[in-house]
């Protein structure tokens, strides 16, 4: 709960409830998947604003075609990307909800850690041209 003054005056207006209803959790997704992060908050003065953070950096509304928030407060990656020297899915978001005139709070920190599935190998046959199979 966040204690608002009222504007000009040392009166305080009373408390006002912001808080999570649902939080991001950790979650490890596979490379080229689909990446979803929940977080809804609530207020008994409106409807709080969500947006996100990425290893502390404020993501845009409008990041790329591949990042987009939800009208529920979720934030969807497709396609997620990961490469030995380019990972730009794979850290900590955190959401932040605001409410105009009162403030804003900020969830806990997600791990988001992106799985690279190993590709199958073939069994070598070098040296075994002069075995026979019995």
């Amino acid at each position: 709960m966040l204690d608002v003054l009222e504007q000009g005056s040392a009166r305080p207006r009373g408390f006002v409830e912001l808080r999570f209803m649902l939080q991001p959790q950790d979650v490890v997704v596979v490379r080229g998947g689909i990446l979803q992060l929940d977080c809804q908050a609530r207020s008994d003065r409106g409807q709080p604003s969500i947006s996100w953070k990425k290893d502390g950096v404020l993501l845009s509304s409008l990041v790329d075609e591949r990042r987009q928030q939800l009208t529920n407060g979720s934030l969807l990656v497709q396609s997620v990307m990961h490469s030995r020297h380019h990972r730009p899915d794979e850290g900590s978001y955190q959401c932040l909800a605001t409410l105009e005139g009162v403030g804003a709070i900020v969830s806990r920190t997600a791990k988001v850690t992106v799985s690279v599935a190993k590709q199958q190998s073939t069994p070598s046959t070098t040296g075994l041209e002069n075995m026979t199979v019995t």
